[in-house]
């Protein structure tokens, strides 16, 4: 027995040793799945997933931001509070784990064939995501960063470093696109159109130079893009999701609140200037917000428990907009013809009540939900309703153009007529928006007239032509966030640049601290990088950012 122990212990040796020098071979073969080489690469399989994983990055960054700029609830009562390091650690992963290792992949693989439509739209998408993480932190790494265990501690470039890179980028991006070569196929943005990327690259070169106008007033520059960049609908540069609930789920995701109710609290505010800061009804309010209550008929402190609160103290007395719900502002009436619009003040961070079918929620655009007709009905019908969530994520359309033109004639000195962007952005807006009446049911008898939209259009430029240099701007900026429902990204970066719109629904208490002018640093960049350290507060400022502090709340 003693001999047959032996022998059964010397044959497993044998075979543990074979196996473990079958492993070191076999080690050279095992590639990390989030690490492909490129020799293993299929060049459309790594370019769908960098669509993919763009369209995250750029919608968080906007989901991030939206509350801010009264785009959506913002809980509080705090700015400080209202993110915390760990906030940020999905997106920085996003962009330094996933996007920039398979970006770098693409451009190899396709450089090696000149397939510049490759190249030159992974790089456009590169540089939006350089600048979005300068927009959002700061000094943020580059030019350290991806060398795996080699630096496992990339230091943090200057902001400004990392926003010039961007702009390389750009012009790389420019001169490929230029000679177009190979078609992705799963382009889902421009379906492998090398034309429209172009127009997407020096939309972004605009963007660039209005965003860093403050610190480089660069209008020739400006000047010289005018007309190069997207100025129709058919170049708006949008994610495109599907409808499908299962096998995958491609549905937008502010469409999950139709699945079992609730969802999002809207911004009081934004649904009160729709309906109750002009003379006109905006033309896009019933797109984009829908009632599940058309009234507030009933309801107690239990499921509205700001009904029996007047305005917060520290409310300037000629203060005319909404509180506790937009039906109910100053001089409303909340069971009326706007009763039912349902969100919440700025920074209310009070608990949730049994409100989930009562409270507004996301409409047929962008999100693809249900248009409101006066219907009223609860959404929680486990996505049956509506455009099933065929919607959109706008990241950057051809009104959003306009208005930024808009803004370098009246900042910077730029060629073109303000009046005309503006007007331009505004009807682009709108269009945008009804198109989608092609996605679900829509009740013809509260679809926006002609008459409608040129009352709208109108009172705008009226109030624009006979408004000061300061004011003019408020009109562009402000009708700029109308528009941009859905995109928070780059109304939070023109409230920093412009301070604009002005005047916006404070915060329920009277000193919410600073507004952030940068976020805190992620959770796990602070944690694992020795290079690293969480800023002390949130005031620290973007390079482009010269306004004075504290200018904006």
């Amino acid at each position: 027995m003693r001999n047959i122990f032996k022998l059964s212990l010397c044959t497993l040796l044998v075979i543990v040793i074979s196996a473990c020098d079958n492993l070191t071979e076999l080690d050279g073969l095992l590639d990390n799945p989030n690490a492909v080489t490129a020799d293993k690469a299929e060049l459309d399989l790594v370019y769908n997933q960098v669509v993919l994983d763009f369209r995250d990055f750029a919608y968080t960054a906007s989901n991030i931001t939206m509350p801010f700029v009264r785009m959506r609830h913002m809980f509080g009562p705090l700015y400080d509070n209202q993110t915390s390091p760990a906030t940020f650690n999905g997106i920085w992963s996003e962009a330094y784990s996933n996007l920039f290792p398979d970006m770098d992949l693409v451009i190899d693989i396709a450089s090696a064939d000149a397939l510049n439509t490759f190249t030159g739209s992974v790089k456009v998408m590169k540089a939006y995501v350089l600048m979005t993480l300068v927009d959002l932190f700061g000094n943020v790494p580059f030019s350290e960063a991806g060398q795996g265990v080699e630096n496992p501690s990339p230091a943090a470039d200057d902001d400004a470093a990392v926003y010039a890179a961007a702009l390389g980028l750009l012009d790389e991006a420019i001169s490929e696109l230029g000679s177009p070569k190979g078609t992705p196929s799963n382009d889902l943005y421009y379906g492998g159109d090398a034309a429209k990327w172009l127009k997407l690259a020096n939309t972004l070169k605009l963007r660039y130079y209005v965003q860093t106008r403050l610190v480089d007033n660069n209008v020739s520059a400006v000047n010289a893009l005018m007309d190069q960049t997207i100025t129709s609908a058919s170049g708006d540069f949008a994610f495109p999701y599907g409808n499908e609930r299962n096998n995958p789920f491609s549905r937008h995701p502010k469409y999950n609140g139709y699945e079992t109710g609730g969802g999002d609290y809207m911004s009081n505010w934004m649904m009160w200037e729709m309906f109750g800061d002009k003379e006109t009804e905006d033309p896009r309010l019933r797109y984009y917000f829908y009632r599940q209550d058309c009234d507030e008929v009933g309801e107690d402190l239990f499921t509205l428990d700001c009904l029996d609160f007047g305005l917060p103290l520290h409310y300037p007395g000629t203060y005319e907009g909404p509180y506790c719900t937009a039906s109910n502002d100053k001089f409303g009436d909340p069971n009326g013809e706007y009763g039912g619009y349902w969100g919440r003040t700025h920074g209310n961070e009070d608990g949730i009540p049994p409100d989930a079918l009562k409270r507004t929620t996301w409409g047929l655009y962008p999100a693809g939900g249900k248009f409101d007709a006066d219907d009223c009905s609860g959404i929680g019908n486990a996505g049956i309703d509506g455009g099933l969530g065929a919607g959109i994520h706008p990241i950057m359309l051809s009104s959003f153009v306009d208005f930024l033109k808009a803004e370098a004639v009246l900042t910077m000195g730029a060629n073109g007529d303000a009046a005309a962007f503006l007007e331009d952005g505004i009807r682009k807006s709108i269009a945008k928006t009804m198109s989608f009446s092609s996605l679900a049911p829509v009740d013809a008898a509260f679809v926006p007239s002609d008459m409608q939209i040129e009352s709208y259009v109108t009172e705008v430029l009226d109030a624009f032509n006979a408004a000061d240099a300061d004011g003019k701007l408020q009109i562009v900026v402000n009708e700029y966030r109308l528009a941009a429902h859905g995109q928070g990204l780059e109304i939070f970066n023109a409230y920093r640049r412009t301070g604009k719109p002005a005047g916006m629904q404070l915060t329920r208490v009277a000193d919410p601290g600073a507004f952030p002018r940068t976020f805190w640093y992620p959770a796990s960049y602070v944690d694992r990088n020795a290079k690293a350290s969480q800023r002390q507060n949130l005031e620290e400022q973007v390079f482009w950012d010269t306004n004075p502090p504290r200018f904006i709340n």
